[in-house]
């Protein structure tokens, strides 16, 4: 019998559920790249600390995002092959 699994793990992963999490992934990657780009603005705008951090920390994640996909993507051509 299969158990369902509760989270993603990508060891275990097939084609189908790789494929969703790049899907998943892109979305995010887009949302974020919006935000950024709101925040960036109202950054140059006020010159605030506040918004200063938050670019900062955008920029950090969208790296990690990229790094994520990057594996995904890696997992995908291993599955296919």
């Amino acid at each position: 019998m299969n158990k369902k699994r509760k989270r993603f793990v990508l060891a275990e992963a097939n084609l189908k559920e790789v494929n969703k999490q790049l899907k998943i992934n892109m979305f995010v990657i887009g949302i974020l790249v919006m935000m950024l780009a709101l925040d960036i603005a109202q950054f140059i705008e006020t010159y605030s600390l506040f918004y200063g951090a938050l670019v900062v920390i955008m920029i950090g994640l969208l790296f990690l995002i990229l790094k994520s996909r990057k594996l995904l993507r890696m997992r995908k051509r291993e599955l296919i092959k």
